[in-house]
């Protein structure tokens, strides 16, 4: 009985899994939140109803890039991650197996397809002899031989990254349904995407400020994974203990702030969303497009990357950095280091 005043006990959880409103659990996984004992539509009631941050950030996401006009790209990472969110949220409501693939294997596909983009920018710095040392960073005009270089390159990188998590795919579904293989190639996939943005953003971003500002981002966005990850961990590991404060000490709802799991889908949705950002600050550098854009943060924590002529200057509770070097610095600065400018 919770100790809590106001608070409710806990169902006792149906042991009979011919009970459950989705039949018996077929996933390889059963996590550790109670399994129907907060609505008899759910099986991990709290676990599936946090992918909503899933939604709300990936449709926000997706605003943006269409109104601001980012490269397509950056729409479907957005339907991706929306796509992440439904699967895990299925997986979450009816412990099936199936439905747990949706969960795990759009992990892998939505972080292949901005590797792959990230590859192909690599390969266009490193032939345009763009770096970070460019004083005056515009558009380089390219021959056609780079421009059909680059595009067979291009193809290339996404055709091997096509048949790189095919193979996962068929392996993991039909030789290794072990869900720590998963974990490793999705672990392995984001190690090397992140490796390739932070040399991408020393190559492409001429002003030091501003790429410690965009790594910061970027390591502040890997943060969150990581905490979201170690309270994964927890939640696995000790879950009897968990299990014990919520129906003992804490009760319904108060216990739903126990639900480690649930964490971290919060966690890492923001994880992403930042991620995303510091992908899209990149983008219109690399496109020699940064006067034309500023970072906006709502609210402190809800960053996006706007069109100069869609900012509203009047809203509250909201800074804008600059992309690009601060114009109110005198000509005898210029030599010193550079400042972001924040609004």
């Amino acid at each position: 009985m919770a100790l809590f005043p106001l608070m409710f006990s806990y169902k006792d959880q149906i042991i009979d899994e011919s009970q459950y409103m989705w039949g018996p659990i077929t996933s390889t996984i059963d996590w550790c939140e109670e399994n129907y004992v907060v609505s008899s539509y759910f099986a991990e009631f709290i676990n599936a109803t946090t992918n909503l941050s899933f939604f709300y950030l990936s449709m926000l996401n997706l605003r943006s890039c269409i109104k601001n006009k980012h490269e397509f790209i950056f729409q479907v990472v957005s339907v991706g991650m929306c796509i992440v969110g439904l699967g895990s949220w299925f997986f979450h409501m009816t412990l099936k197996y199936e439905f747990q693939l949706l969960d795990e294997l759009p992990m892998i596909y939505v972080t292949a397809i901005p590797f792959s983009y990230i590859l192909t920018i690599d390969i266009a710095t490193n032939k345009s002899g763009i770096s970070s040392t460019t004083t005056n960073p515009n558009p380089i005009k390219k021959s056609k031989n780079f421009l059909s270089s680059h595009k067979a390159q291009s193809i290339a990188i996404y055709s091997a990254n096509l048949f790189f998590v095919l193979g996962i795919t068929i392996y993991y579904i039909f030789i290794n349904q072990n869900p720590v293989f998963h974990e490793v190639c999705y672990a392995l996939l984001n190690f090397g995407l992140i490796y390739k943005i932070y040399q991408l953003i020393n190559r492409v971003v001429s002003y030091k400020s501003l790429q410690m500002y965009m790594l910061k981002l970027m390591a502040f966005s890997v943060g969150e994974f990581l905490f979201g990850f170690i309270l994964w961990n927890i939640d696995n590991k000790c879950c009897s203990n968990l299990r014990s404060l919520r129906r003992s000490y804490l009760g319904f709802p108060l216990g739903i702030f126990l639900e480690l799991h649930g964490w971290w889908h919060i966690l890492t949705s923001l994880g992403i969303y930042h991620f995303i950002v510091v992908n899209q600050m990149l983008s219109v550098w690399h496109r020699g497009e940064q006067e034309n854009y500023r970072l906006v943060w709502k609210y402190g924590i809800l960053g996006q990357v706007v069109l100069n002529e869609n900012i509203n200057n009047n809203l509250r509770f909201q800074t804008i950095v600059e992309l690009t070097e601060d114009t109110n610095k005198s000509d005898s600065d210029n030599d010193s280091e550079d400042k972001i400018k924040v609004n």
